[in-house]
């Protein structure tokens, strides 16, 4: 399976990383995917939890308030890889040239462990939901672009805020 992940991701996955070192672990695990990625503050992540009626500062501020950055290298649970393999079958399928922040949410809906799925479903997130709601998101980017209200006139009015490009 080829991984590309957009740069909104990446910094993602490293406050994932960050979350893990200031709990002291030696490997980054589902939940703290889901704290790197709530942690971002993507663009097009907000705006399509803003249409589902999710606001992420409900949450515990410990979920969102992941460091920027972290140094060093922590690896993935087998639990993590799950999730990341999920976000990247989903971007992989709806035609994404690279998995973004709104499929590694849904990557961790999909196959989190219970613990994320516990917060999720407390929350109201659901994978159905949120996958159906970033379709409606891509259909409407998929749209400007056609009719020339897109950056340059083309579908690039990305599905997040990383300037990758919509199917």
């Amino acid at each position: 399976m080829a991984i590309n992940l957009a740069e909104d991701s990446v910094h993602a996955l490293n406050r994932a990383a960050a979350a893990a070192a200031r709990e002291d672990r030696d490997a980054t695990g589902p939940r703290h995917i889901l704290v790197g990625v709530l942690s971002q503050r993507d663009s097009a992540l907000l705006e399509i939890l803003e249409e589902m009626g999710l606001d992420p500062d409900a949450l515990p501020a410990e979920l969102r308030d992941a460091p920027e950055t972290f140094g060093g290298h922590l690896p993935f649970t087998p639990a993590a890889h799950e999730v990341l393999a999920a976000a990247i079958e989903s971007s992989t399928a709806e035609g994404f040239p690279a998995t973004d922040t709104p499929h590694l949410l849904l990557g961790v809906v999909r196959r989190g462990d219970d613990e994320c799925r516990e917060i999720l479903g407390g929350w109201g997130l659901a994978a159905d939901a949120l996958a159906e709601a970033m379709a409606a998101r891509a259909n409407e980017d998929e749209e400007a672009g056609e009719n020339g209200d897109g950056p340059d006139g083309d579908a690039a009015a990305s599905h997040s805020g990383s300037g990758s490009a919509g199917p």
